[in-house]
């Protein structure tokens, strides 16, 4: 199930195929709307601003889809041909919790999505990016201390001011 302006990489790249619950432009970043009805099929639309659950994030549209068809919104890969000169080649993008869209900065408040990697920052669909979402863990307030055990039986403490180490 691939469009004709869609380039893929065999076993190199992974979808989500996708109704539209709003209409979806190549490029922008989705996330998770429902289903369709008792079927496996799920809905999805652009992000929106206040996503609090991480895992609704799925990936950016590989294709430009029409409310109520179905196409592809990519999970893993490169993508290419889209408008990406809003970033500069080699910014890490993550899910703007404000705009509901991507930024290069990295979110100081709310959940933290790292979407993908600006291989080549390009105007007028020349642009590319690598995909790999990925939720991190804030560490929430400052006087709790975490220990983290490795397999090398290191520890690491962190703490609001520091982080020891110790064997």
């Amino acid at each position: 199930v691939c469009s004709s302006d869609l380039e893929s990489q065999i076993n190199e790249d992974a979808y989500i195929y996708a109704k539209a619950s709003s209409a979806i432009t190549k490029g922008e970043l989705c996330y998770f709307t429902g289903v369709v009805g008792a079927s496996s099929a799920i809905t999805a639309a652009p992000a929106i601003a206040g996503i609090t659950n991480a895992q609704y994030i799925i990936g950016i549209a590989a294709e430009s889809i029409s409310l109520g068809n179905f196409g592809l919104i990519q999970t893993f890969g490169s993508l290419k041909g889209f408008d990406t000169s809003a970033f500069v080649t080699g910014d890490i993008l993550y899910y703007d919790s404000a705009s509901g869209g991507m930024t290069s900065t990295y979110p100081t408040t709310g959940i933290i999505v790292t979407v993908a990697a600006v291989t080549y920052a390009g105007s007028g669909g020349s642009g590319s990016v690598q995909i790999r979402p990925q939720v991190t863990q804030r560490i929430l307030g400052t006087a709790n201390q975490v220990s983290v055990s490795q397999t090398d039986r290191k520890s690491t403490r962190l703490n609001s001011s520091h982080m020891s180490e110790s064997r």
